[in-house]
Protein backbone atom coordinates (compact mmCIF):
# COMPACT_ATOMS: atom_id res chain seq x y z
CA UNK A 1 0.00 0.00 0.00
CA UNK A 2 0.86 3.26 -0.45
CA UNK A 3 2.66 5.54 2.01
CA UNK A 4 -0.52 8.14 2.42
CA UNK A 5 -3.09 4.92 2.65
CA UNK A 6 -1.58 5.01 6.18
CA UNK A 7 -3.09 8.10 7.17
CA UNK A 8 -5.61 8.04 9.64
CA UNK A 9 -8.35 10.41 8.03
CA UNK A 10 -11.01 8.71 6.11
CA UNK A 11 -9.98 8.35 2.60
CA UNK A 12 -11.89 7.78 -0.60
CA UNK A 13 -9.86 5.80 -3.50
CA UNK A 14 -13.07 6.21 -5.75
CA UNK A 15 -14.90 9.06 -4.66
CA UNK A 16 -18.46 9.68 -6.71
CA UNK A 17 -17.80 11.31 -9.77
CA UNK A 18 -18.10 15.19 -9.60
CA UNK A 19 -17.38 17.07 -12.27
CA UNK A 20 -17.25 20.49 -11.04
CA UNK A 21 -14.42 18.73 -8.86
CA UNK A 22 -12.44 17.06 -11.84
CA UNK A 23 -12.31 20.66 -13.85
CA UNK A 24 -10.85 22.24 -10.94
CA UNK A 25 -8.25 19.28 -10.26
CA UNK A 26 -7.29 19.27 -13.97
CA UNK A 27 -6.83 22.83 -14.15
CA UNK A 28 -5.12 23.43 -11.78
CA UNK A 29 -2.85 20.47 -11.72
CA UNK A 30 -2.77 19.67 -15.72
CA UNK A 31 -0.37 16.52 -15.26
CA UNK A 32 -2.59 14.90 -12.71
CA UNK A 33 -4.69 11.87 -13.51
CA UNK A 34 -6.63 10.82 -10.70
CA UNK A 35 -7.31 12.62 -7.31
CA UNK A 36 -8.53 11.48 -4.19
CA UNK A 37 -10.65 12.94 -0.95
CA UNK A 38 -9.32 13.42 2.41
CA UNK A 39 -12.77 14.19 4.82
CA UNK A 40 -12.06 15.29 8.27
CA UNK A 41 -14.04 17.28 11.23
CA UNK A 42 -12.20 19.86 13.16
CA UNK A 43 -11.81 19.31 16.77
CA UNK A 44 -12.03 21.82 19.28
CA UNK A 45 -7.74 21.61 19.60
CA UNK A 46 -7.56 21.80 16.00
CA UNK A 47 -9.67 24.83 15.83
CA UNK A 48 -7.79 26.62 18.99
CA UNK A 49 -4.72 26.04 17.15
CA UNK A 50 -6.22 27.61 13.90
CA UNK A 51 -7.21 30.13 15.85
CA UNK A 52 -4.09 30.76 17.48
CA UNK A 53 -2.34 31.14 13.89
CA UNK A 54 -4.62 33.54 12.59
CA UNK A 55 -4.13 37.36 12.51
CA UNK A 56 -8.21 37.82 12.52
CA UNK A 57 -11.14 36.43 14.40
CA UNK A 58 -13.39 34.16 12.36
CA UNK A 59 -16.43 32.68 12.87
CA UNK A 60 -17.37 29.77 14.95
CA UNK A 61 -19.35 27.95 12.08
CA UNK A 62 -16.20 28.30 9.30
CA UNK A 63 -14.71 25.41 10.99
CA UNK A 64 -16.61 22.06 10.62
CA UNK A 65 -16.47 18.88 8.41
CA UNK A 66 -13.75 19.65 5.18
CA UNK A 67 -12.64 17.88 2.58
CA UNK A 68 -8.77 17.99 1.07
CA UNK A 69 -8.74 17.16 -2.58
CA UNK A 70 -5.31 15.00 -3.56
CA UNK A 71 -4.00 15.46 -6.97
CA UNK A 72 -2.01 12.03 -8.64
CA UNK A 73 0.11 11.17 -11.46
CA UNK A 74 -0.39 7.73 -11.53
CA UNK A 75 1.15 7.46 -7.80
CA UNK A 76 2.69 9.90 -7.41
CA UNK A 77 0.68 12.94 -5.32
CA UNK A 78 1.55 16.15 -7.30
CA UNK A 79 -0.82 18.76 -5.03
CA UNK A 80 -4.11 19.81 -3.19
CA UNK A 81 -7.23 21.68 -3.31
CA UNK A 82 -9.09 22.85 -0.75
CA UNK A 83 -12.13 24.77 -1.16
CA UNK A 84 -13.34 26.90 1.41
CA UNK A 85 -16.79 29.45 1.52
CA UNK A 86 -16.36 32.31 2.55
CA UNK A 87 -18.73 35.37 3.64
CA UNK A 88 -18.47 38.50 1.07
CA UNK A 89 -20.70 41.77 0.78
CA UNK A 90 -22.39 39.83 -1.92
CA UNK A 91 -23.18 37.08 -0.39
CA UNK A 92 -21.47 33.44 0.00
CA UNK A 93 -18.43 33.48 -2.71
CA UNK A 94 -16.45 29.72 -2.98
CA UNK A 95 -13.32 29.59 -3.59
CA UNK A 96 -10.73 26.67 -4.64
CA UNK A 97 -6.91 27.05 -3.56
CA UNK A 98 -4.48 25.11 -5.34
CA UNK A 99 -1.53 24.05 -2.95
CA UNK A 100 1.62 22.79 -3.29
CA UNK A 101 2.82 19.68 -0.69
CA UNK A 102 5.00 22.18 0.97
CA UNK A 103 2.00 24.49 1.26
CA UNK A 104 2.56 27.42 -0.93
CA UNK A 105 -0.19 28.53 -3.25
CA UNK A 106 -0.29 27.36 -6.58
CA UNK A 107 -3.27 29.77 -7.49
CA UNK A 108 -7.30 30.23 -7.18
CA UNK A 109 -10.73 29.88 -8.68
CA UNK A 110 -13.57 31.00 -7.73
CA UNK A 111 -16.18 28.57 -7.78
CA UNK A 112 -19.47 30.22 -7.54
CA UNK A 113 -19.50 34.52 -6.58
CA UNK A 114 -21.71 36.89 -7.27
CA UNK A 115 -19.09 40.05 -6.97
CA UNK A 116 -18.33 41.18 -10.87
CA UNK A 117 -15.13 41.19 -10.38
CA UNK A 118 -14.52 37.64 -9.78
CA UNK A 119 -13.03 36.65 -13.26
CA UNK A 120 -11.18 39.33 -13.57
CA UNK A 121 -9.11 39.05 -10.20
CA UNK A 122 -8.24 35.43 -11.08
CA UNK A 123 -6.01 37.04 -14.12
CA UNK A 124 -5.23 40.05 -12.20
CA UNK A 125 -1.70 40.86 -11.23
CA UNK A 126 -3.08 40.89 -7.59
CA UNK A 127 -3.58 37.03 -8.25
CA UNK A 128 -0.18 36.41 -9.91
CA UNK A 129 1.08 38.22 -7.07
CA UNK A 130 -0.11 35.02 -4.73
CA UNK A 131 1.87 32.78 -6.55
CA UNK A 132 4.29 30.19 -4.50
CA UNK A 133 3.51 32.27 -1.46
CA UNK A 134 4.13 30.80 1.49
CA UNK A 135 1.85 31.67 4.93
CA UNK A 136 4.20 34.01 5.91
CA UNK A 137 3.95 36.39 2.75
CA UNK A 138 -0.05 35.77 3.22
CA UNK A 139 -0.26 36.89 6.37
CA UNK A 140 2.01 39.92 5.19
CA UNK A 141 -0.29 41.03 2.79
CA UNK A 142 -3.22 40.49 5.02
CA UNK A 143 -2.05 43.03 7.21
CA UNK A 144 -1.11 45.30 4.52
CA UNK A 145 -4.46 45.03 3.04
CA UNK A 146 -5.63 45.87 6.48
CA UNK A 147 -3.51 49.05 6.74
CA UNK A 148 -5.04 50.23 3.63
CA UNK A 149 -1.86 49.70 1.11
CA UNK A 150 -2.30 48.37 -2.36
CA UNK A 151 -5.95 49.86 -1.84
CA UNK A 152 -7.57 49.86 -5.22
CA UNK A 153 -10.10 52.76 -5.73
CA UNK A 154 -12.90 50.29 -6.55
CA UNK A 155 -14.23 49.32 -2.96
CA UNK A 156 -16.12 46.38 -4.44
CA UNK A 157 -12.52 44.97 -5.82
CA UNK A 158 -10.81 46.06 -2.79
CA UNK A 159 -13.28 44.09 -0.61
CA UNK A 160 -12.92 40.57 -2.69
CA UNK A 161 -9.39 41.54 -2.40
CA UNK A 162 -9.51 41.34 1.14
CA UNK A 163 -11.55 37.91 1.38
CA UNK A 164 -9.52 36.54 -1.04
CA UNK A 165 -5.93 37.02 1.09
CA UNK A 166 -7.85 35.71 4.55
CA UNK A 167 -9.44 32.63 2.77
CA UNK A 168 -5.35 32.01 1.48
CA UNK A 169 -4.41 32.42 5.05
CA UNK A 170 -7.37 30.35 6.63
CA UNK A 171 -6.64 27.88 3.46
CA UNK A 172 -3.17 27.23 4.41
CA UNK A 173 -3.48 27.25 7.84
CA UNK A 174 -6.35 24.79 8.68
CA UNK A 175 -4.36 22.57 5.50
CA UNK A 176 -1.07 22.28 7.43
CA UNK A 177 -3.03 22.15 11.21
CA UNK A 178 -6.11 19.56 10.06
CA UNK A 179 -4.01 16.97 7.82
CA UNK A 180 -0.53 17.63 8.91
CA UNK A 181 0.93 13.86 9.45
CA UNK A 182 -1.32 13.46 5.79
CA UNK A 183 0.72 15.98 4.19
CA UNK A 184 4.15 15.19 5.66
CA UNK A 185 3.60 11.23 4.41
CA UNK A 186 2.34 12.85 0.84
CA UNK A 187 5.11 15.21 0.59
CA UNK A 188 7.31 12.12 1.44
CA UNK A 189 5.57 9.85 -0.69
CA UNK A 190 6.26 12.67 -3.66
CA UNK A 191 10.21 12.74 -3.15
CA UNK A 192 10.33 8.90 -2.44
CA UNK A 193 9.08 8.18 -6.28
CA UNK A 194 11.10 10.96 -7.61
CA UNK A 195 14.13 9.09 -6.61
CA UNK A 196 13.25 5.68 -6.65
CA UNK A 197 11.09 5.67 -9.69
CA UNK A 198 10.80 1.41 -9.05
CA UNK A 199 9.58 1.64 -5.39
CA UNK A 200 5.82 0.18 -4.36
CA UNK A 201 5.98 1.05 -0.88
CA UNK A 202 7.52 3.62 1.52
CA UNK A 203 8.38 3.70 5.24
CA UNK A 204 9.47 6.29 7.46
CA UNK A 205 11.44 6.43 11.00
CA UNK A 206 12.36 9.36 12.55
CA UNK A 207 15.29 8.75 15.58
CA UNK A 208 17.90 11.06 17.41
CA UNK A 209 21.67 10.55 17.12
CA UNK A 210 23.82 11.28 20.00
CA UNK A 211 27.08 12.52 18.30
CA UNK A 212 30.47 13.72 19.56
CA UNK A 213 32.09 17.18 18.20
CA UNK A 214 34.71 19.31 19.64
CA UNK A 215 34.53 17.45 22.86
CA UNK A 216 30.77 18.30 23.64
CA UNK A 217 27.70 16.03 22.96
CA UNK A 218 25.38 16.96 20.26
CA UNK A 219 21.47 15.51 19.73
CA UNK A 220 20.53 15.59 15.80
CA UNK A 221 17.30 14.28 14.95
CA UNK A 222 17.20 12.23 11.56
CA UNK A 223 14.08 11.36 9.42
CA UNK A 224 14.80 8.48 6.81
CA UNK A 225 12.31 7.43 4.47
CA UNK A 226 12.95 4.01 3.18
CA UNK A 227 12.06 2.83 -0.63
CA UNK A 228 11.01 -0.78 -1.39
CA UNK A 229 9.96 -2.92 -4.43
CA UNK A 230 7.56 -5.50 -5.10
CA UNK A 231 9.51 -8.40 -3.63
CA UNK A 232 9.72 -6.00 -0.40
CA UNK A 233 13.58 -5.60 -1.08
CA UNK A 234 15.06 -2.60 0.07
CA UNK A 235 16.08 -0.02 -2.88
CA UNK A 236 17.30 2.67 -0.69
CA UNK A 237 16.57 5.35 1.53
CA UNK A 238 16.87 9.09 1.70
CA UNK A 239 17.63 10.81 5.15
CA UNK A 240 17.23 14.37 6.64
CA UNK A 241 19.06 15.98 9.14
CA UNK A 242 19.90 19.33 10.90
CA UNK A 243 22.85 19.99 12.81
CA UNK A 244 24.10 22.70 14.16
CA UNK A 245 28.12 23.52 14.44
CA UNK A 246 27.88 26.98 16.77
CA UNK A 247 25.78 29.19 15.22
CA UNK A 248 26.03 27.08 11.62
CA UNK A 249 23.36 24.93 10.65
CA UNK A 250 24.05 22.06 8.06
CA UNK A 251 20.80 20.96 6.87
CA UNK A 252 21.15 17.71 4.08
CA UNK A 253 19.24 15.49 2.38
CA UNK A 254 21.40 12.05 1.84
CA UNK A 255 19.78 9.62 -0.81
CA UNK A 256 21.82 5.90 -0.53
CA UNK A 257 21.45 3.12 -2.50
CA UNK A 258 20.61 -0.24 -1.57
CA UNK A 259 24.90 -0.72 -1.66
CA UNK A 260 24.98 2.48 0.65
CA UNK A 261 26.44 4.64 -1.70
CA UNK A 262 25.42 8.36 -1.95
CA UNK A 263 23.98 8.83 -4.86
CA UNK A 264 22.99 12.38 -3.81
CA UNK A 265 23.28 14.85 -0.77
CA UNK A 266 22.85 18.31 -1.34
CA UNK A 267 21.88 21.05 1.12
CA UNK A 268 18.27 21.64 2.21
CA UNK A 269 19.21 24.98 3.37
CA UNK A 270 21.49 27.62 2.50
CA UNK A 271 20.89 26.29 -0.66
CA UNK A 272 23.35 29.28 -2.06
CA UNK A 273 25.99 28.22 0.08
CA UNK A 274 28.54 27.48 -2.81
CA UNK A 275 31.46 26.27 -0.48
CA UNK A 276 29.03 23.88 0.74
CA UNK A 277 27.64 23.06 -2.02
CA UNK A 278 31.21 21.60 -3.36
CA UNK A 279 31.71 19.87 -0.04
CA UNK A 280 28.61 18.21 -0.70
CA UNK A 281 29.94 17.43 -4.41
CA UNK A 282 33.30 15.28 -3.41
CA UNK A 283 30.78 12.92 -1.50
CA UNK A 284 28.79 11.77 -3.87
CA UNK A 285 29.36 8.35 -5.52
CA UNK A 286 31.13 6.94 -2.88
CA UNK A 287 30.34 4.48 -0.09
CA UNK A 288 29.48 5.55 3.13
CA UNK A 289 31.48 2.67 4.65
CA UNK A 290 34.85 4.00 2.97
CA UNK A 291 34.31 8.06 2.48
CA UNK A 292 37.05 9.60 0.36
CA UNK A 293 39.79 11.49 1.67
CA UNK A 294 38.42 14.76 -0.30
CA UNK A 295 35.22 14.37 1.74
CA UNK A 296 37.25 15.44 4.86
CA UNK A 297 36.37 19.34 3.53
CA UNK A 298 32.93 18.47 4.51
CA UNK A 299 32.02 19.23 8.17
CA UNK A 300 32.71 17.11 10.70
CA UNK A 301 29.28 16.57 11.89
CA UNK A 302 28.25 16.45 8.72
CA UNK A 303 30.55 13.29 8.09
CA UNK A 304 29.53 11.75 11.49
CA UNK A 305 26.25 12.22 10.43
CA UNK A 306 27.45 10.28 7.05
CA UNK A 307 28.79 7.51 8.73
CA UNK A 308 25.64 6.74 10.97
CA UNK A 309 23.47 6.13 7.46
CA UNK A 310 24.68 2.93 7.19
CA UNK A 311 23.26 1.85 10.83
CA UNK A 312 19.72 2.96 9.72
CA UNK A 313 19.50 1.76 6.45
CA UNK A 314 20.46 -1.91 8.41
CA UNK A 315 17.43 -0.75 10.86
CA UNK A 316 20.16 -1.15 13.55
CA UNK A 317 19.64 1.36 16.49
CA UNK A 318 22.31 4.14 15.82
CA UNK A 319 24.31 4.69 19.04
Amino acid sequence: MLLCSAAPAQTSDAPPRDAELERVVFQAFPEADGYKCITRNVDLADRRRVEQRLTFKIHFDELGEHCLTVAFRGRRPVGLIYRRKEEADWGLTEIAWHITLDLRVVGFQFIRGRNRHIRALEQSRFAASLANADLGKVLARVAEHERGEHAERNKEITSLERTTLRSAAKALIVTEVVWEREIEKLHDQAIGFDLFPAAARFTRRTTTLDMLHGGAGQTVEVKVLYAYDLGNTLLGCVAWSEARDGEQVTALRWVIDRDMRVTDVVPTHNVRDLALRKQCSVIKGHALADPPEQAAALSPLARTLGATVPALMQHRSPR
